[in-house]
C-alpha cells in the first residue's frame, strides 16, 4: 500500500497579521502535483486542518475547493481526514456524507455506541487488496470511549489496545496503518512548537501504547518531521507542509510511504518550496537594534520574505519607542515583510532583579507593540504565545 502522509495544515493561520492565502494556495498546488505524480492508494491527513475551530468562510471554501482538486488528480485514491486539537470536530464532520461521495472519509472523534462503548468499526476502513486504515482523531485521554473487557482506568490506553486487536482480527493479512493526532513521549524534536502543550502533561502517550501490528503509524501534531525513536521504526510525524513559525527551520513537505505486511515502512519526503521564505535577522543571540537593521540592509533576501529581527537588549534596556516603525519602514524599502522584533536579554539573574519598573504613566505611553515586546522579554513568550496575546489585545480594543 502506498500513501501520502500529511498533517498540520493550519489553514487560516496569519503570520503576524500577514494574510497567508497565497501560501496556502501554493501548498495546495504542490500537493495536487504530488498526488498526480505518485498516484497513491490513500492520502492521510492527520489533523489540524484549520488553525482555529471557527475558520472563516473563505478559509473553509479554500479547503473544500482545494481538496476536491487534489482528489481529482488520482481517481483511485481514498482520502482520510481526522480532526486535530485545533479543529472543531463538529465543523469537520458536518459534510461527511457529501465528502464520502468524493472518496473522502472524515473522522471527528472516536466512534462510540449509545452506551459510550468504543465502536471500532466506524473508525476503520479497508482498501480492498491494499490495506487497512485505522483513523483516530484528537481526543482528550479521559474522553475516549470505554472498551469491553478492558482493565484499569486509562481509557486512552485501553482504546488503542482494543483498536489494535480489532484491526488485527479484520486486516486479513493486509498491511495496516494507524493515523492519529497526539503527542508521544520520548526524544522528540519540538523546534517551532510550544513545548508547554506537549511536555510533562497527560496528553503525552507512550508510542508502545498505540498498539502492535501496524505497518506504519501516521502521526500529526508535532511540526518537525521525524521518526519516533522506539523499538522499531514505524511511527512518524510528517510535520507541517509549510513553515508557520520562524523557528520551524527545516524542510517542509509531505511523506510518500510504502507499507508491506511484515516489512519496515519506506518513507521519502517530497519537499515543498515555500512561496515566501521566513528569515531571522540577528542570529540566535541577537544584535543591537542598529546593527540588526544594518544586517537587514546587507542581507540578500527574495522579495516578500517574512522578517523577524532578533534584537539583543542589555540590563534594564527597553525596546526603543520608534524601533517597530523603523524596522517596518526599512523592510518595506527592501521589498520584504516585517513581522516582529524579538527581544533577547543577556542580563544575569542578579541584573534581572534590578530591572527597571515602569510607572503607570510610562506604561500608558507605550504602543501595543512595545507592551508586547516587554511581555515577550520578561515572560519569554514563544512566537505562538505572542500571536495569541496580540489577538486578545486587538479583540478587546486595548
Amino acid at each position: 500500500m502506498k500513501i501520502i502522509h500529511t498533517s498540520d495544515w493550519h489553514l487560516g493561520n496569519r503570520l503576524y497579521n500577514w494574510d497567508g492565502t497565497d501560501e496556502e494556495e501554493h501548498f495546495f498546488t504542490q500537493l495536487s502535483a504530488a498526488v498526480a505524480e505518485e498516484q497513491p492508494d490513500a492520502l492521510v491527513v492527520s489533523g489540524d486542518i484549520f488553525d482555529t475551530g471557527a475558520p472563516g468562510n473563505d478559509v473553509a471554501k479554500r479547503f473544500t475547493d482545494a481538496l476536491l482538486e487534489v482528489t481529482s488528480r488520482c481517481p483511485g485514491m481514498i482520502t482520510f481526514v481526522i480532526a486535530g486539537n485545533h479543529d472543531s470536530y463538529s465543523r469537520l464532520v458536518v459534510d461527511k456524507e457529501l465528502w464520502f461521495r468524493s472518496r473522502v472519509h472524515v473522522f471527528g472523534m472516536p466512534a462510540e455506541d449509545a452506551e459510550g462503548r468504543a465502536f471500532f468499526e466506524k473508525n476503520v476502513v479497508t482498501l480492498p487488496g491494499k490495506g487497512v486504515i485505522a483513523a483516530v482523531p484528537f481526543c482528550h485521554p479521559r474522553n475516549f470511549p470505554t472498551v469491553d473487557g478492558a482493565t484499569g482506568d486509562n481509557r486512552e490506553k485501553n482504546y488503542f489496545e482494543g483498536l489494535a486487536k480489532y484491526v488485527a482480527d479484520h486486516s486479513e493479512g493486509l498491511p495496516a496503518v494507524l493515523m492519529a493526532h497526539l503527542a508521544v513521549k520520548g526524544d522528540i524534536d519540538f523546534r517551532g512548537h510550544d513545548k508547554s502543550l506537549v511536555i510533562g502533561g497527560e496528553e503525552c502517550v507512550d508510542v508502545e501504547e498505540l498498539g502492535d501490528g501496524y505497518g506504519y503509524v501516521a502521526l500529526g501534531h508535532i511540526h518537525c518531521p521525524q521518526w519516533v525513536k522506539s523499538g522499531k521504526k514505524v511511527a512518524r510525524y510528517c510535520g507541517t507542509p509549510r513553515a508557520i513559525h520562524f523557528d520551524e527551520t527545516y524542510d517542509h513537505g509531505v511523506d510518500v510511504v510504502t507499507i508491506e505486511a511484515g516489512k519496515a515502512p519506506e518513507a521519502r519526503t517530497k519537499v515543498f518550496e515555500p512561496l515566501h521564505a521566513l528569515a531571522t535577522i540577528g542570529g540566535k543571540d541577537g544584535l543591537p537594534f542598529d546593527d540588526a537593521l544594518k544586517q537587514l540592509a546587507e542581507a540578500s533576501l527574495a522579495a516578500g520574505t517574512y522578517i523577524r529581527l532578533n534584537v539583543r537588549l542589555g540590563a534594564n534596556e527597553l525596546p526603543g519607542p520608534d524601533w517597530t516603525e523603523r524596522a517596518r519602514k526599512d523592510c518595506a524599502a527592501k521589498g520584504v515583510r516585517f513581522c516582529v522584533i524579538n527581544p533577547i536579554r543577556t542580563e544575569t539573574p542578579e541584573r534581572q532583579e534590578n530591572r527597571k519598573m515602569l510607572t503607570m504613566a510610562e506604561l500608558k505611553g507605550l504602543s501595543n507593540e512595545e507592551v508586547l515586546q516587554i511581555l515577550s522579554t520578561r515572560h519569554e513568550l514563544t512566537d505562538r504565545q505572542r500571536e495569541l496575546v496580540k489577538s486578545l489585545m486587538e479583540e478587546k480594543g486595548i
